[in-house]
């Protein structure tokens, strides 16, 4: 398997490594964060291995916590999905972007309704915790240019602010259109102190070998440059998401961390700005060729594998 090349050295396959080094990198984390879509599972069902793979890594003692950007399963779903992969719940620590926007508008006492463009799912959270969720609109607005169609048109987005927004939430929702972006918009400019908050920042998001979808980091481009407003990342990378990770699980000693994903921007960078050690997995987001070509260090892996499975080999190998 061939080292991949970066400013400092070579970034090797684990099960290239050899014997002494092997040990090394086992014995080097206590704690393992990985991600989930790409690194657990697929759009297809679990990568193969990952069932044997997880619970030998708690057998050998290491802890395991699961950050994942992607707003549109449920904390039930992950633990019926988790518990398939011999993972009770009550062994179960996920962050979930939903989960982590609701702490932080609690922690900034945030009382007025909240313009959410993200999944239902997503938005239930909020409502749960009895935020006042607006979204929409969901009625197509005419394209004419009629005096009528105009003044339909500028009423809509020059309405009074009733209830007052406070924050602009944007993550993953695939039924985003150009009016939901004006509408986000309108609540930023009408009110200086209305904060933009942002969950999944992907650009692309793998839904199999040959399909990838539109992520919304796109769309949150396109809002802060009309805007000029700068959003508070609370998905990967996010230093706020950084911070709330090193807080909830008490990291004390980042680097007895390992954290494991397939993305480069999102995982690899998030695990730079946490202090952590970094693994790559090939079986999500990013190819071989990818990994060769990208040039930002931070973004880049300690090591990589071709997925969980070779930690079933790898131990193997050391005893």
């Amino acid at each position: 398997m061939p080292a991949i090349k970066n400013q400092k050295a070579p970034i090797r396959h684990v099960l290239d490594l050899s014997k002494e080094e092997k040990r090394q990198f086992l014995e080097s984390f206590d704690t393992i964060m990985s991600d989930c879509d790409g690194v657990v599972w697929d759009f297809i069902g679990p990568i193969p291995g990952v069932d044997q793979a997880l619970p030998l890594l708690k057998k050998k003692g290491k802890k395991l916590a699961f950050i994942s950007n992607n707003g549109m399963r449920t904390m039930e779903e992950y633990k019926r999905k988790f518990l398939n992969l011999g993972i009770p719940s009550h062994e179960l620590d996920i962050v979930h972007p939903a989960l982590t926007t609701v702490r932080y508008l609690k922690a900034i006492n945030m009382t007025d309704a909240v313009y959410c463009v993200a999944t239902e799912v997503f938005k239930d959270y909020l409502r749960n915790e009895q935020y006042t969720v607006l979204d929409g609109p969901d009625d197509r607005f005419p394209d004419e240019r009629a005096a009528d169609s105009v003044r339909v048109f500028t009423d809509f987005f020059t309405e009074p602010d009733s209830p007052r927004v406070g924050a602009v939430v944007m993550d993953i929702d695939v039924n985003i259109s150009l009016a939901h972006l004006m509408k986000a918009k309108c609540y930023l400019e009408r009110n200086p102190d209305c904060i933009l908050i942002v969950g999944a920042t992907d650009y692309i998001v793998p839904l199999g070998d040959r399909m990838d979808v539109i992520g919304p980091g796109y769309f949150i481009d396109i809002l802060e440059k009309a805007t000029g407003r700068k959003a508070l990342v609370l998905g990967k990378p996010g230093q706020a998401l950084a911070d709330f990770v090193l807080e909830q699980f008490n990291v004390t000693r980042p680097k007895r961390v390992l954290f494991i994903g397939d993305m480069l921007p999102q995982d690899m960078g998030f695990g730079s700005r946490c202090g952590f050690q970094k693994l790559l997995m090939l079986s999500g987001g990013t190819t071989m060729d990818m990994l060769r070509a990208h040039k930002k260090p931070e973004e880049l892996p300690d090591f990589y594998m071709d997925s969980f499975a070779d930690f079933i080999q790898l131990y193997k190998e050391v005893q």
